[in-house]
């Protein structure tokens, strides 16, 4: 006798349909975990690209109207801390980055996690 399968519920027999089930849920789980692996790794061409639209205005190239001009980001993270004297790390630079210090705007809704891990990345290669 030899195992028959189904797509219909109830008209199945033998190990077969799990088998296939199984492995249709390991391939799914594969695709699922290269996927997210792929988009929780940053990108510092786009944090290039980021950088030089929303940072680079202001910390490049300063307007002559802003009444204290904000620090260089180039070799951000070779020092122990940031201009403002909080420690250098990723973490931070990112809540720097998502609600803002002093002057500098809070980009909360205007940056994606994504994008901010890309910016992030990039300042480490400045």
């Amino acid at each position: 006798m030899t195992a028959r399968f189904s797509l219909i519920p109830g008209k199945t027999r033998g190990h077969r349909p799990r088998l296939q089930m199984l492995c249709m849920t390991l391939l799914i789980v594969s695709i699922l975990t290269a996927c997210s692996k792929t988009s929780t790794r940053a990108d510092t061409t786009r944090g290039r690209e980021l950088y030089e639209f929303h940072c680079a205005p202001c910390h490049e190239t300063p307007p002559p109207d802003l009444l204290k001009e904000p620090p260089q980001l180039k070799g951000l993270f070779n020092s122990k801390a940031l201009p403002s004297g909080a420690p250098a790390t990723d973490e931070q630079v990112r809540m720097v980055i998502v609600e803002g210090l002093r002057t500098m705007p809070a980009f909360q809704g205007r940056l994606q996690e994504p994008e901010i891990r890309d910016l992030i990345a990039y300042l480490h290669k400045m």
